[in-house]
C-alpha cells in the first residue's frame, strides 16, 4: 500500500513564515508600541488628573504630557517608547479664569487663600499672586502711572505643585503599562502568523 501526501506547499509556507519570521515580528512589535503608546497617554493623562485634580484637557494643552516612540538604531539598539511628562508648577493663572472675592482667588477647582489678581504690564490676562511669609511695606515705582506707592512686598506668583503627585500617579502605572504592552505583543504576534 502506498500512500502519497502532497507535502510541497505545506513545507513551502512554513520555510516561507520562518523566513519572513523577523520582519512579520518586527511588524508585530511596532504595532503593539503604537498602541501601547495611545493607551499610555491616554492612562498617564487619567492618572496625572486624578492626582492634581487638573482637568486632562488642561494637562494636554498646557504640554505636560509627550510620547515618543524609537525604533532600533534611533537612540538605541531597542524599541523605546518614551513618556515625558512636565513635573514644574503650574500658574494658577493657567487653571481657570481668576475670580477674585474678599477671601482670595478661585481658578477652576482650586481655591488660594487671601491671594489677589494683579494684570502685569508684560501680560495681557489677569495673574495670581501672593504676599510672601516676610513681606513688608515699601514704596514701588508704578509702571503704569509712574508714581510712587506703597505696596506690601515681596509677592509671588501663585501655582500649583504637582510633582510629587504626579509621580506618585507614574510609578503605580508602570505595572499596568508594561502587563499591557505584553498583552498587545502576544495579539499582535498571534495576528502577524496566523491572519496576516
Amino acid at each position: 500500500m502506498q500512500i502519497d501526501l502532497d507535502l510541497d506547499s505545506t513545507l513551502q509556507k512554513l520555510v516561507r513564515e520562518f523566513q519572513e519570521a523577523p520582519a512579520k515580528t518586527d511588524k508585530a512589535i511596532q504595532r503593539a508600541l503604537r498602541k501601547l503608546s495611545s493607551f499610555a497617554e491616554r492612562q498617564v493623562l487619567r492618572a496625572l488628573s486624578r492626582a492634581t485634580q487638573v482637568s486632562q484637557k488642561q494637562i494636554k494643552e498646557l504640554g505636560r504630557v509627550r510620547l515618543t516612540l524609537h525604533k532600533p538604531g534611533e537612540r538605541s539598539e531597542d524599541y523605546e517608547l518614551v513618556i515625558w511628562i512636565g513635573l514644574n508648577d503650574i500658574p494658577a493663572h493657567y487653571l481657570g479664569r481668576p475670580v477674585q472675592n474678599s477671601r482670595g482667588v478661585r481658578t477652576g477647582r482650586h481655591f488660594w487663600e487671601s491671594a489677589f489678581t494683579v494684570q502685569p504690564a508684560s501680560s495681557s490676562r489677569d495673574m495670581v499672586f501672593q504676599r510672601a511669609p516676610d513681606w513688608k511695606h515699601k514704596k514701588q515705582l508704578s509702571l503704569k502711572s509712574g508714581r510712587t506707592i506703597w505696596m506690601g512686598l515681596p509677592i509671588e506668583k501663585v501655582s500649583l505643585p504637582i510633582a510629587e503627585a504626579s509621580r506618585k500617579a507614574i510609578d503605580s502605572l508602570q505595572p499596568q503599562l508594561v502587563e499591557r504592552f505584553s498583552t498587545l505583543v502576544q495579539q499582535e504576534l498571534n495576528y502577524a502568523f496566523r491572519i496576516e
